[in-house]
C-alpha cells in the first residue's frame, strides 16, 4: 500500500533521514521505532506529505504522490493523523470535533458519529467539551476523528506518551483493537519499545537517521543486528570473550561454537531471563549475587562473575536469592558479535563443555 524509496531528508548541513526504505501492507501496523533525535517523526512527516523529500520517493499503491516530479498534497492522500497533544478543537464538542472531516448530508454525519462514538465506548460524551474530558478519554475522540473520513491510512506520532502508565497500557489495547475492527493500516512513531513490540505487527528500528533493522516484534528482539540494538530493545548482558583452541571461553564456561564464528566473536550477548542459576554451594560456583530486586511477578538480581563482570538476570519469583549467595550460572541462549558490533549468524544456543 505504501512504499518508501531510498528517502532522505536535510535541513541544511543536517541530515535527518537517510537512504531509508520500507514497506506497509493494507491493514498492517508498524512502528517506527528509536531514540529522540533519530529521525522518526521526520520521517512520518514525509510519509504524511508535510515535508519534501530530498531524496527519495514515497509510493501509494504503486503512484508515486512525493518526490522531485510529483507530489500529492497532504489532504488528498485521506491519511488520518494522531498526535502527542490529541489537537481537538477546544472551541467543538465532541461530537462536532468526530464530524468536522466528515463529507455528506447532516444525517449521514451524524450516523458516522454516532458509530464511531460507539465504537470507542464514548456515546454519553457527545455533548461534552474537551476541557471537560480527561486526557484518555480525549485520545480515544481524537482516535474516533481521524476515523471518521475513513481514511486509508492512520498515521500515529507519540500519541500515548502523556498519559499515565497504566492508562497508557490500557488505552494502547484498546485503540489497537478499534483500529484493527475497522481495517485501518497504521504506523505508530514511538521511542517505547514496550509500545513498539505489543502494539505492531512489524518494527522498524532507527538509529541516527538511519534504518538499523526490520522484522517482526519477536525478530527484532530475539535476533538484534547489532549490540546496540540489543541494547535499546529490551535489557542486554555484553560479556567479553575469546577464542581458545576449539571453544569460546566465557565467564560461565566454554562454549561450543564453530570455529569460524568463534574466532571473530568478541562479545557475548545474553538477555537476562536466559540466564540459570543454580545454588554454588557444592564449590562450582561462577558468581556471587549482589543485589536483588523482588517486583512481584519477576525477580531482578545483579550478580558478580568469577572475571569481575557484572551481568544482571531475572527469573521467577518463586526462588528466592539474597545477597551474597554463592552461585552457579550458565546461559540456556546467547548471541554472538564481532569486533564491530555486528551479529555474527550461526550461534544461538549454549552448549557447555565439559
Amino acid at each position: 500500500m505504501i512504499e518508501c524509496r531510498n528517502l532522505a531528508k536535510n535541513y541544511g548541513t543536517l541530515t535527518a533521514v537517510s537512504d531509508i526504505s520500507l514497506h506497509l501492507r493494507e491493514q498492517e501496523f508498524i512502528s517506527i521505532l528509536g531514540p529522540s533525535g533519530c529521525g522518526k517523526s521526520t520521517l512520518l512527516r514525509l510519509i504524511a506529505g508535510l515535508e519534501v523529500p530530498s531524496a527519495g520517493q514515497v509510493f501509494l499503491q504503486d503512484k508515486e504522490i512525493s518526490g522531485k516530479k510529483i507530489s500529492l498534497p497532504p489532504e488528498r492522500r485521506k491519511f488520518g493523523m494522531i498526535f502527542q497533544d490529541f489537537a481537538l478543537f477546544p472551541h467543538l464538542s465532541v461530537e462536532d470535533n468526530i464530524a468536522f472531516g466528515v463529507n455528506g448530508s447532516a444525517s449521514a454525519k451524524q450516523q458516522r458519529v454516532k458509530e464511531l462514538l460507539k465504537l470507542v465506548s464514548l456515546p454519553h460524551l457527545a455533548k461534552k467539551m474537551p476541557h471537560q474530558i480527561s486526557g484518555g478519554e480525549q485520545q480515544r475522540i481524537a482516535v474516533a476523528r481521524a476515523l471518521a473520513p475513513r481514511p486509508r491510512l492512520i498515521l500515529m506520532d507519540e500519541p500515548f506518551s502523556n498519559l499515565d502508565y497504566q492508562l497508557r497500557q490500557q488505552l494502547r489495547r484498546d485503540i489497537r483493537d478499534i483500529l484493527k475492527h475497522e481495517g485501518v493500516a497504521t504506523i505508530l512513531v514511538t521511542h517505547d519499545q514496550v509500545e513498539a513490540i505489543t502494539f505492531s505487527d512489524r518494527v522498524l528500528l532507527m538509529h541516527d537517521g538511519k534504518m538499523v533493522q526490520s522484522g517482526t516484534p519477536e525478530e527484532i528482539y530475539q535476533h538484534p543486528q547489532t549490540l546496540w540494538a540489543s541494547s535499546f530493545v529490551g535489557e542486554a548482558n555484553h560479556l567479553s570473550v575469546e577464542w581458545e583452541a576449539t571453544a569460546l571461553n566465557s565467564p560461565f564456561g566454554l562454549l561450543n561454537v564453530p570455529a569460524d564464528i568463534g574466532k571473530e566473536t568478541r562479545i557475548l550477548m545474553v538477555r537476562p531471563e536466559d540466564f540459570v542459576l543454580e545454588s554454588g554451594t557444592d564449590g562450582k560456583s561462577n558468581g556471587i549475587v549482589k543485589t536483588v530486586d523482588f517486583s512481584g511477578s519477576v525477580q531482578t538480581l545483579r550478580v558478580e562473575l568469577k572475571n569481575g563482570e557484572t551481568i544482571q538476570v531475572s527469573g521467577s519469583p518463586h526462588l528466592l536469592w539474597t545477597p551474597e549467595d554463592s552461585v552457579k550460572i550458565t546461559a540456556e541462549r546467547y548471541l554472538c558479535f564481532d569486533s564491530a558490533g555486528n551479529r555474527l549468524n550461526g550461534c544461538s544456543s549454549a552448549r557447555i563443555s565439559k
